[in-house]
């Protein structure tokens, strides 16, 4: 079973090829530059250092928020294009679940945060049971108070991972001295752990989708939305 996974919904972008399980390659790129620009050579990377074409993948797997609104799309569409030609089956997975997969961590409270400003993050919690990660949150945008707030029913250490995790910790750290960052070298987000999510997926029966009912997932409005919704509730007032 082969998986492509695949990762554009913040700062970086990084395509993976996973092998019944096992990690065969990864190509990721943090330079600032536009996914659009990147991750197609970012997928021929990894595709080309595992030794395989586009024929040989048996499932694709796509990080489909939340995340960045430009990079959510991103990912979906090319994940969708790609599927169309062989109606490869498609995986899509939570960012904060494919965070969660590349944490791993035991004997604590793995909690990805990813920075959805104006002190918010779009959030879950996780855990390690019987080797494997378990959700105990679903994922949501909170306010760093309402964060703290969640964590503090946990008595477990907590590990942040993401790229939120600077800015949870600078806001967490009075709590308890509890709370500890995963490694920089890995606290982005990877596609590894997309794959890895869709392979537990495979082998847990859960069925893939196709590339036409592969969706994004965004946990609130954009801007734009959000001002358009606010001019109309402004006008609904005006009228009254």
């Amino acid at each position: 079973m082969v998986i492509l996974g695949i990762d554009t919904t913040a700062v970086a972008a990084s395509a993976a090829v996973l092998r019944d399980g096992t990690l065969v390659s990864e190509c990721y790129l943090n330079a600032g530059l536009t996914h659009s620009q990147t991750l197609m050579e970012l997928i021929d990377g990894a595709l080309k250092l595992a030794g395989i074409g586009m024929t040989d993948v048996n499932c694709l797997a796509v990080a489909h928020g939340p995340g960045s609104f430009t990079g959510v799309r991103i990912g979906v569409s090319a994940v969708k294009g790609l599927s169309f030609p062989g109606d490869t089956p498609c995986y899509g997975i939570s960012t904060l679940e494919a965070l969660a997969n590349c944490a791993d961590a035991s004997d604590c409270v793995i909690c990805p945060v990813m920075d959805a400003r104006c002190q918010q993050v779009y959030t879950a919690l996780f855990e390690k049971k019987d080797g494997d990660i378990v959700r105990l949150t679903e994922d949501q945008p909170l306010k760093l108070p309402e964060l703290a707030q969640a964590l503090e029913e946990y008595e477990a250490p907590v590990l942040l991972i993401g790229d939120g995790a600077d800015v949870a910790y600078d806001y967490l750290s009075p709590l308890n001295g509890r709370v500890r960052r995963f490694s920089a070298v890995f606290r982005l987000q990877h596609a590894c752990g997309v794959a890895i999510a869709a392979w537990k997926r495979y082998n847990n029966g859960e069925e893939p989708c196709s590339g036409a009912a592969l969706q994004p997932v965004y946990l609130r409005l954009s801007q734009a939305e959000r001002e358009l919704k606010k001019r109309n509730e402004e006008k609904a007032k005006e009228k009254q």
